[in-house]
């Protein structure tokens, strides 16, 4: 505290806790004023506090202060310290910066007292920083070009613009902390440089560029998904531009006003089984931009049936590349043309079999299905006699056998001669190679030798049982005497066979047989290879 000081003419004396401070900017400083009387009157003093261009924002407590007759009374002065933005603008020195500030004690309108304050103002501790920056690195002739200004705290700031020549293009003043600038850009072509000033307790500067390019647009294609060795074509407004690869990226300039539409190829093939889609493969543009084509991997499953087309399966197509296809069943049995079968064997995946009947297959590559069926044909057995069997179907390439029974018939008999259609020979059991429908017919003959012999037996039994009888009646009753001798007219003649034949007669009224082509058993005439004799039935001997 320092003395009171009473003037020669004060009838107040007037202290103060402190004549001078430092204290930054943007602060609060208080301090102690005393004042006491020195003509033994009280007194009612106003105290108010002045300088630097006015009065500033302050309080005393209290205010008005009462003065005793005797003894000291105090009031606080409290003062916030103007911040930067009040002071710095403009300010190229960073300070500090002093002021001087005075205070009265009133009593009506007489001054009764007075004291100098002197407040060193100190600036905020980080300094002044800028930032000046284009919207974009590059302009057309028309685009406006844009620039934004920017500052850590109020500044006041000039920018320039100047052309590639040097030459001033533009210029502006303002305040910050931030700011914008605008003008469309205008030749000549070239970089242009923008310098900026600003002044906050002291200097900050900056700087950039940018270029200014004709009045056209650039567009970037750019291609995703597609391999580097699977080409697609480029084409514009429906003429072809260029030819790309998987990776590739086309920058196209064209004027501003104008739209072209960009187009790639839906659909690239590439290995066996391997295609490439671009579900959207058109893009139209009218400024500047990019757009990046994208393909998806795509792999085929083949789905057929074996042999083909003999019913309906799953339809073959594309999947994307990791997905799932379900494959439905298929019937076990099918009909097919007149003789032919088919029986469902396996699915097989890329020749491997799966077992059941439909399935889900994972597309992780190209897959061939197919539903494997085995052909079955009919072999069919003709026949009017003989209990035929093996008509049926069978597998191809399967041996399928079959017979007849024969002779059939007891007298009058049936006798198989051969089989005639798909088979030919003349035993009455064969077999056949099933590669397709066949049929056997087996051929009969009519055969009476049986029925001669028995009636043959019939009548010699019939001859044998008359003579017998007849001799019974002419030797009579039997006697004790011996028989009467028999007259020689009644002893029967003795009837001479006929003399054999000549060769020559037996020559001209039957022909001559060999003895290999007659039956072993009834000598019945036979064909070359006949196994069968079509008269006796009977199977001949070796």
């Amino acid at each position: 505290m320092i003395s009171l000081v009473r003037p020669a003419h004060a009838q107040i004396v007037m202290s103060l806790g402190w004549t001078s401070i430092t204290a930054p900017m943007g602060g609060v400083v208080s301090n102690t004023v005393s004042l006491a009387s020195t003509d033994g009157n009280p007194h009612t003093i106003t105290l108010s506090l002045s300088g630097w261009g006015g009065l500033w924002w302050n309080y005393f407590s209290p205010n008005p202060v009462s003065v005793p007759p005797i003894g000291v009374v105090s009031s606080t002065l409290t003062i916030p310290i103007p911040g930067p933005g009040d002071i710095c603008p403009g300010q190229s020195s960073p300070g500090p910066y002093y002021f001087q500030l005075t205070v009265q004690a009133m009593e009506g309108h007489h001054v009764r007292a007075s004291q100098t304050l002197t407040v060193n103002i100190l600036p905020v501790s980080y300094p002044l920083t800028v930032s000046v920056e284009p919207s974009k690195s590059s302009y057309i002739v028309g685009e406006m070009v844009t620039i934004a200004i920017s500052s850590n705290q109020p500044a006041e700031y000039y920018l320039k613009v100047r052309k590639p020549d040097g030459t001033v293009w533009a210029s502006a003043h303002g305040f910050l902390p931030t700011a914008t600038f605008t003008k469309k850009a205008t030749e000549p072509l070239g970089t242009y440089t923008v310098e900026l000033l600003a002044y906050f307790c002291g200097v900050a500067q900056g700087s950039a560029s940018f270029v200014v390019h004709p009045d056209t647009y650039d567009v970037t294609i750019s291609l995703a998904g597609l391999p580097a060795d699977v080409m697609t074509a480029l084409m514009v407004d429906g003429n072809k531009a260029a030819d790309m690869k998987g990776g590739d990226v086309r920058v196209l300039s064209y004027p501003i006003g104008t739209s072209h539409t960009f187009q790639v190829d839906q659909y690239v093939s590439g290995g066996t089984g391997y295609r490439y889609y671009c579900a959207a493969n058109s893009w139209t543009a009218g400024a500047e931009g990019s757009n990046t084509f994208n393909y998806v991997t795509q792999v085929y499953l083949d789905v057929s049936t074996d042999p083909t087309g003999v019913t309906e399966v799953t339809p073959s197509g594309w999947y994307a590349l990791g997905s799932s296809a379900s494959v439905s069943s298929v019937p076990e049995d099918l009909e097919g043309s007149a003789g032919v079968k088919y029986r469902f064997g396996q699915w097989q995946v890329d020749g491997t079999g799966r077992a059941g009947n439909g399935f889900v297959v994972v597309m992780d590559a190209p897959h061939k299905v197919v539903a494997k069926y085995d052909t079955l044909y009919k072999l069919t057995v003709v026949s009017d006699y003989g209990n035929p069997t093996g008509d049926g179907y069978y597998k191809s390439g399967d041996t399928a056998t079959f017979s007849v029974d024969s002779p059939v018939g007891i007298g009058i008999q049936q006798v198989f001669v051969e089989w005639r259609g798909d088979f030919t020979g003349k035993e009455p059991k064969g077999s056949i190679t099933m590669d397709n429908p066949k049929t056997v017919t087996a051929v009969w003959t009519t055969s009476y030798f049986q029925l001669y012999i028995i009636v043959g037996a019939i009548a010699a039994v019939a001859v044998i049982a008359a003579l017998l009888f007849w001799r019974r009646g002419r030797a009579g009753p039997p006697a004790l005497k011996p028989p009467p001798p028999i007259p020689p007219s009644e002893v029967p003649e003795t009837v001479e066979e006929p003399p054999a034949p000549s060769p020559d007669t037996e020559t001209a009224t039957k022909p001559a047989v060999s003895i290999a082509l007659r039956c072993t058993n009834c000598g019945h005439g036979l064909e070359e290879g006949q196994v069968f004799c079509p008269e006796c039935g009977q199977k001949q001997g070796d």
